[in-house]
């Protein structure tokens, strides 16, 4: 499913019931991947520095938006607080990384401690400081199914999994590792422009297994 067409291209559209892909703009040469939940309690963008202009009214006709969630700093710009503002919902970050941005202009509404959160029944905060150090990745329950969104902490790149960190940081990373490999989820989502062919991945525990296994042993080398 889609909502609206704009321009001959959908500017939703639906990969899981209730989570929306927001597709960027044909001019946006870095296709950031923005993702859009439609749930009773209030509706929530994951966002990125994605140029969303043009869904505008499409988010809007969908119920609009409660709440703005960042994975870090990559993913806000000046015109992200713009853009909240239009929408009227807060921003969501934490300490540390609004900190960051707020060196850069952008104006955070709220910034979390950094530690585990139950932010709403379904949704639940998991510090992941391998990327950044202040780094949330963010895990959403819906229809029974859970759903990891990971921003660009690590990202599925043709196949294999690929994470950029310096060497100070991969001790810290190793660790982000080890908690995600804790955590029951059925799909991941990444939201990095690197992500191809897409950013969102099924993961049966055997995948799971794997994947947190080859990206710990690389860590460690």
């Amino acid at each position: 499913m889609s909502v609206r067409a704009r321009g001959g291209a959908d500017q939703l559209k639906e990969i899981y019931p209730s989570l929306f892909l927001i597709l960027p703009p044909e001019r946006d040469s870095e296709a950031r991947l923005t993702y859009f939940i439609k749930r009773p309690a209030g509706n929530i963008l994951l966002a990125t520095k994605a140029d969303m202009t043009g869904a505008g009214p499409d988010i809007a006709a969908s119920g609009g938006v409660s709440l703005i969630l960042l994975g870090d700093r990559h993913h806000a710009t000046p015109e992200t607080v713009t853009m909240a503002r239009r929408l009227g919902a807060p921003i969501i970050v934490s300490s540390i990384e609004a900190a960051v941005l707020k060196k850069s202009g952008v104006a955070i509404d709220t910034a979390l401690p950094y530690q585990p959160c139950q932010l709403a029944p379904d949704l639940e905060i998991i510090p992941t400081p391998g990327h950044t150090k202040g780094a949330f990745s963010y895990l959403w329950t819906s229809g029974g199914r859970r759903f990891l969104f990971i921003g660009d902490t690590i990202v599925p790149v043709d196949g294999s999994w690929k994470y950029w960190v310096s060497p100070p940081r991969r001790p810290e990373m190793r660790r982000t590792i080890e908690t995600l490999a804790a955590l029951q989820f059925d799909v991941i989502l990444s939201n990095s422009f690197a992500a191809t062919p897409t950013g969102w991945l099924e993961t049966p525990p055997n995948y799971r297994n794997s994947m947190f296994a080859e990206l710990s042993r690389s860590l460690s080398q």
